[in-house]
């Protein structure tokens, strides 16, 4: 097999683009889609030794594609299915949400179908930071395909996230979506970032975010060769801190889980109120996960497996709705876990239907808090 077809393949399960969209019907579809982002890699003249059902012989990427496809449709918690002749996606019927007309309405938590995202908004469907024309907004995407090389986009400790900047092979360079996003604030546009799911054109909001500086980084690139990378620092609109009347230790449980959901507003808000003293926002969100769990790990419900420099039940805070260790600081899309189980979520073979019993789990816990007392 040519090297470039090992390079295609490689590319189209990396990037799940040999999945069909939402919205197509079966392979065939979604052949222009992959011609327009592998042109080089695409063929025609090298055909497949095999022969297609209709005793035409294809070109050698259009089968690999099909390989592709094949070997998803084996993973575990594919959405990949086969019916008759087709490829088809299995629809998610729940946890998805309609795309907004005014993109201020996007709920911090809420999963995203980006295909119609574009369809709506425009923009580049392929890059991470899309820039509609003729919108006052720029879309910037994150993954957690750093994490393979050691380095991943994040929430930090101090409430910032940390975004690699777009470019897959070679030194990043200062300009298109990265000069987009650093000069956002100064042309007037609104930067709305969302993650990648363990769904294919499913994307979760994470917030309104804004720039506040980039430096350069050597990382490798999508080849494991060394390349100099922009890294930026974004931080949430409304700032990275939140008042809260009392010590939040001394909280009850639900208004614990009170202060944990205005510690993600959904909106712009100052993130302050008339008294009281301020804490980062993620701590919040960590501490009503720890709560919750009381000492016991939330997925092999086994007790914390030591104990931290100040004495409590060591366990760590999972975020459900992302595949890195970031994920948007809301209580209900956190969980506390051992290290062993959170190793297990991310490297797992199973880490994806392991997710989803969290996720269940989550769910049936955070939905019995009662309404808080207001104490």
């Amino acid at each position: 097999m040519p090297e470039s077809y090992k390079i295609l393949y490689q590319q189209l399960r990396e990037t799940e683009l040999a999945c069909v969209p939402p919205g197509f019907q079966d392979t065939s579809d979604v052949y222009d889609l992959v011609e327009t982002e592998y042109p080089e890699l695409c063929d025609d003249s090298i055909l497949c030794r095999e022969v297609c059902s209709s005793n035409s012989t294809q070109p050698e990427w259009k089968h690999r594609l099909r390989t592709v496809q094949q070997s998803l449709l084996e993973e575990d918690g594919s959405r990949i299915k086969r019916l008759s002749k087709g490829w088809f996606y299995e629809p998610i019927e729940t946890d998805v949400s309609d795309i907004p007309d005014d993109p201020t309405q996007f709920t911090i938590g809420s999963r995203y179908n980006r295909w119609e995202l574009h369809d709506i908004y425009g923009g580049q469907r392929y890059y991470g930071i899309a820039t509609p024309s003729d919108q006052d907004f720029i879309l910037a995407f994150t993954g957690d395909s750093g994490d393979a090389y050691g380095y991943a986009d994040g929430f930090q400790e101090d409430g910032s996230f940390k975004y690699t900047g777009e470019g897959q092979e070679g030194d990043m360079t200062m300009d298109k979506g990265n000069i987009a996003l650093r000069d956002h604030q100064e042309n007037g546009e609104n930067l709305y970032l969302f993650a990648d799911t363990e769904y294919p054109w499913i994307a979760t909001y994470r917030g309104e975010y804004q720039y506040e500086d980039h430096h350069w980084e050597t990382l490798p690139d999508k080849n494991n060769n060394l390349r100099e990378a922009i890294r930026f620092t974004l931080t949430p609109v409304g700032g990275r801190e939140i008042t809260i009347d009392g010590d939040p230790d001394e909280l009850s449980l639900p208004d614990l889980f009170e202060a944990a959901k205005r510690s993600a507003p959904k909106r712009s808000t100052d993130g302050t109120t008339s008294s009281g003293r301020t804490y980062v926002r993620s701590e919040i969100v960590k501490k009503f996960a720890r709560r919750v769990a009381d000492g016991v790990c939330m997925g092999c419900e086994n007790p914390a497996p030591f104990e931290d420099i100040d004495g409590e039940p060591y366990l760590e805070v999972h975020h459900l709705h992302n595949r890195g260790d970031g994920g948007p600081d809301d209580p209900e899309n956190v969980i506390a876990i051992c290290p062993n189980c959170h190793r297990r979520v991310h490297y797992g073979r199973d880490g994806k239907s392991f997710n989803r019993g969290l996720i269940n789990k989550a769910e049936e816990l955070y939905g019995d808090i009662d309404a808080p007392t207001g104490g």
